[in-house]
C-alpha cells in the first residue's frame, strides 16, 4: 500500500513538473507571429488615426489663434473707441455744467427768463429771444440725452469684450487640453507599435533559428533543440558590488532587476546551462546591448537578463555553458557613447531573473514585474544593496 501512495506522489509530481514546461512547435511560433503582425498593424492604425486627429488638431488651434489676433485689433479699436467717447462724454459733461451754469445765472432773479423774452423791443426781438431760450433749453436737453446714449455705449462695449475675453480664454485652453490628449494618444499608439515590432523581430529571430537547426512545423521544437540542463547555478561577474536591491523604489515605478557595479569590461558569465533567446539593443537605445538567455532547471524555464552590456559574443540560438563568457560589462562612458544608452549613471551590470512558460517568452523592461524574481533565491550573494561578492 505504502509503495502504491509513493507511485502516485512520484506520478502526480512529474506530471506537475512537465506540465511546467510547455511543449512548442514552429506552427505555434508562425501563428503568434502573425497575430505579432496583426496587433502591429492595428497600433500603426491607431498612431495614423491619432496623428490625422494631432493634425486636424493644429489647424484648429491654428484657425483659432487667428481669431484670438483679429479678435484682438477689435479690442484695440472698441478700446480706442472707448477712449474716444469717454472724451467725447467728458467734452459733453463740460457743455452741459456750462449750459446749467448759464441758465442757473438767468434763473436767479427768478423769472430771468421771461423777463429776457417780454423786454423785447419789438415783435421780431421778442420772436428772436423766444427762439434762443427755446434752443437753448432744446440743446441742454439733446446734450443730456446724448451722454446717456454714450454711457449706455459706453457700458456696452465694456460688457462685450469681457465676454469676448472669457470665451477666447476657455477655447484656447480646450483646444490646449485637446492638443495634449491627442498628444498622448499618439505617444501611446507609438510605444505601443514600436514594442510590438521589437517582439516581431525577436520572434522571427527565433523561428529562424529552430528552422536553421531542422524542426519541422509540428515537431516539439525541445526535442530539436536539445541543450543541457542546469545542474548549477554560476555568477554572472568575478566580482561585484551590489548597488541596487531587487524591487527597490524608484519613485514613480519600482526596479524589478539588480544592478551589480563592476568596471566597465568585465567579463560577464552565463548563469547556467541554456541558449541565447534575445541579443539586441532596442530601438530607444535604453539598456545598449541586452541578452536574454533560456535555461531548464527543475522542470521549469527560467530567463536570465543582462543589460548594458559593451559587447556580445552570442546571438539568438548561441547554445552556452554555465561560465561561459557571454560578452563584457557597460553602463559607463565607452557604453553609452557606443550604444547612446541613456538608461545608465555609472558602470555596472543590470541583472534580472525570471520564470517562463514557453520558449519563446522574455523578461520586459525593469519596471514589469512580470514573473520576475529575487535572484538571491539562486545566488545569495545578491543580498541586497551593499553586497559584495569576489570569486
Amino acid at each position: 500500500m505504502k509503495k502504491k501512495i509513493v507511485f502516485i506522489i512520484m506520478f502526480i509530481m512529474f506530471f506537475a513538473f512537465s506540465n511546467n514546461v510547455k511543449a512548442l512547435t514552429l506552427r505555434e511560433l508562425y501563428n503568434d507571429l502573425n497575430k505579432l503582425e496583426s496587433s502591429y498593424s492595428e497600433a500603426k492604425r491607431k498612431s495614423s488615426l491619432s496623428q490625422a486627429e494631432l493634425n486636424k488638431v493644429k489647424a484648429s488651434i491654428a484657425s483659432t489663434e487667428a481669431q484670438i489676433k483679429k479678435t484682438q485689433g477689435d479690442i484695440a479699436k472698441a478700446e480706442a473707441d472707448i477712449k474716444k467717447s469717454e472724451d467725447d462724454i467728458a467734452k459733453k459733461k463740460d457743455e452741459t455744467n456750462q449750459m446749467l451754469l448759464y441758465l442757473q445765472v438767468m434763473n436767479s432773479n427768478g423769472d430771468s427768463m421771461l423777463e429776457y423774452v417780454m423786454d423785447a423791443d419789438n415783435y421780431t426781438d421778442f420772436i428772436y429771444r423766444y427762439a434762443v431760450v427755446s434752443q437753448m433749453t432744446d440743446y441742454n436737453q439733446g446734450l443730456i440725452d446724448e451722454l446717456n446714449k454714450l454711457i449706455a455705449s459706453l457700458n456696452q462695449k465694456k460688457k462685450d469684450l469681457a465676454a469676448s475675453q472669457a470665451n477666447l480664454a476657455k477655447q484656447k485652453k480646450d483646444l490646449e487640453a485637446k492638443y495634449m490628449t491627442v498628444q498622448i494618444q499618439l505617444k501611446d499608439a507609438q510605444d505601443s507599435g514600436l514594442s510590438i515590432a521589437e517582439q516581431i523581430s525577436e520572434k522571427r529571430k527565433l523561428i529562424n533559428h529552430y528552422k536553421a537547426i531542422g524542426c519541422s512545423m509540428d515537431q516539439n521544437v525541445n526535442n530539436c533543440n536539445n541543450v543541457a540542463a542546469v545542474t548549477g547555478w554560476s555568477y554572472p561577474l568575478n566580482s561585484f558590488y551590489q548597488s541596487s536591491s531587487y524591487g527597490e523604489n524608484r519613485g514613480s515605478y519600482a526596479h524589478w532587476a539588480v544592478d551589480l557595479a563592476t568596471p566597465e569590461g568585465s567579463a560577464v558569465r552565463a548563469v547556467a546551462n541554456g541558449e541565447v533567446v534575445s541579443a539586441r539593443v532596442p530601438a530607444s537605445g535604453c539598456g545598449g546591448m541586452i541578452v536574454q538567455i533560456r535555461h531548464t532547471y527543475n522542470g521549469t524555464y527560467y530567463l536570465s537578463l543582462y543589460m548594458h552590456l559593451l559587447s556580445t559574443s552570442v546571438g539568438v540560438g548561441t547554445k552556452v555553458s554555465g561560465g561561459q563568457v557571454i560578452g563584457y560589462s557597460g553602463g559607463g562612458p565607452r557604453e553609452v557613447a557606443k550604444w547612446g544608452d541613456g538608461c545608465t549613471f555609472g558602470a555596472h551590470l543590470h541583472f534580472s531573473m525570471a520564470t517562463a512558460s514557453r520558449v519563446d517568452d522574455l523578461i520586459g523592461t525593469s519596471s514589469q514585474r512580470g514573473s520576475t524574481f529575487n535572484p538571491v533565491r539562486f545566488f545569495p550573494a545578491m543580498k541586497g544593496e551593499g553586497a559584495r561578492y569576489n570569486y
